[in-house]
């Protein structure tokens, strides 16, 4: 393969790309200001053209974007002062986005513009990590460590959650700091129960709560964990949205992938969880999962539909090292992706929800992605935040990442161990180191 570039006057780029036995892929282009990022972009685009053309490769609905967040390009493109239309033109011309994709993505980035403040530090949100669940799904990669085998860990894990929370929470009143959003994430964080939950839960309203806070999410995640109880004391300590997820509605399924709960749980979970009035109740999806075909998706969000769930988010599989599902799982289902997805958004629509956030993955089902969909006036403030790195997010817990943002939205981040035992000597060891760098992101230039 051979490449050349040619940068003549008046900014006129010309790019050649050569595969032997090919015709050549050429472009020119007239008024480039940086000649070299624009010289890349087409050399990619150009080299993926061939080789697809040359090896009968499917092309890919995301052209040459590999990264995690598509829309941020998308608004990175706005805030350089392009127009939606010239968004749209340059994600297909430069990126080799198909159109479907230019316009999902699009419609997504121009519907998260209202969650974006002026300042990324006014206000901020707040991520806490609770590195348990019930059993380890064989698709998982996160901060999920089973009860069964990671228990003994647990009461040192809670005084070390403990600890921190106070810290982060005077650090927020010295500060003056506003909180936007909450979020409890894991692992699972149900798996927290009577007077543990009740009282990480009172210490986060206690400590980190303000008076900007419109925000209070828990992944609660696996039924079997909400009890009336359970269920009760997050509705009473003023949760708002939390997540029920099936992953799929086979019970053959989830005894294959790890998970212990049956289909008649997910049932009872969710309408326990409307009984006793939890606003908002989000259920998430796995496309692609081992077995399953059109049929079986097909069924899971039938019934996800009788449920008739505020948010809907759907995965596209993706096997990361930490799974232990053999990758060989993920072709099973690679030429019905696109179907899927298709099937997946349909039912979303006629629930009358809309795309609000997106992310990619590596090693995803068809080259696919992931999406969130929302009722009107119900998307996650943090899951927009979280994914789009436009706002300083502090975080607590095992394997939470702190995101520091600048205001040319230049990130550091921080990180919790993920294994209980190391979170917990760490917030002994390292808990004052971590609280001084936060301190001098947020005085920096006063």
């Amino acid at each position: 393969m051979t490449v050349q570039v040619h940068g003549g006057e008046g900014r006129e780029l010309q790019v050649f790309v050569t595969l032997e036995g090919e015709e050549p892929w050429t472009v020119s282009q007239r008024g480039v200001d940086d000649l070299e990022s624009r010289s890349k972009e087409w050399i990619r685009l150009g080299i993926q053209r061939l080789f697809q053309k040359s090896y009968q490769l499917t092309p890919s609905p995301w052209g040459t974007l590999t990264g995690v967040r598509p829309t941020k390009l998308a608004h990175s493109l706005y805030d350089d002062g392009m127009s939606w239309p010239q968004i749209s033109r340059t994600l297909q011309e430069l990126y080799g986005l198909n159109p479907e994709k230019t316009e999902l993505l699009l419609d997504i980035a121009q519907g998260q513009r209202v969650f974006f403040h002026p300042s990324p530090n006014d206000p901020i949100g707040i991520y806490l990590g609770i590195p348990f669940c019930p059993t380890r799904c064989s698709y998982c990669s996160f901060a999920a460590y089973p009860l069964t085998t990671h228990g003994h860990l647990f009461r040192d894990f809670l005084a070390g959650l403990k600890r921190e929370i106070k810290a982060i929470g005077a650090l927020i009143h010295e500060l003056d700091l506003q909180v936007e959003s909450v979020y409890l994430g894991g692992g699972t964080p149900t798996t927290l129960m009577g007077s543990d939950l009740q009282e990480i839960l009172d210490l986060l309203r206690e400590q980190v709560f303000t008076a900007a806070t419109v925000e209070f999410t828990v992944e609660a995640g696996r039924p079997e964990t909400l009890s009336l109880e359970t269920l009760q004391i997050l509705k009473d300590t003023g949760v708002e949205r939390i997540s029920i997820n099936p992953q799929t509605m086979h019970d053959e399924t989830l005894q294959a992938i790890g998970r212990e709960h049956t289909v008649a749980d997910v049932h009872r979970a969710f309408w326990a969880a409307r009984r006793v009035g939890i606003p908002i109740i989000n259920m998430d999806i796995i496309l692609g999962l081992p077995g399953e075909e059109l049929g079986h998706v097909e069924h899971t969000l039938q019934e996800i539909a009788r449920l008739g769930p505020d948010n809907l988010t759907v995965h596209s599989l993706s096997l990361k090292r930490a799974a232990r599902l053999s990758k060989e799982a993920l072709n099973i289902a690679h030429g019905q992706g696109e179907a899927m997805v298709h099937m997946a958004r349909d039912v979303a629509f006629d629930l009358g929800m809309k795309p609000y956030y997106l992310y990619r993955q590596r090693q995803i089902l068809g080259g696919l992605e992931n999406i969130g969909y929302a009722l009107p006036q119900l998307s996650s403030i943090y899951n927009v935040q979280m994914m789009e790195e436009r706002q300083t997010i502090i975080a607590l817990g095992g394997g939470g990442i702190t995101k520091l943002v600048a205001p040319d939205l230049s990130l550091v981040r921080q990180a919790n161990p993920k294994c209980p035992a190391g979170y917990s000597q760490q917030i002994k060891e390292g808990l004052s180191e971590k609280v001084e760098q936060i301190r001098r992101h947020f005085t920096a230039g006063k």
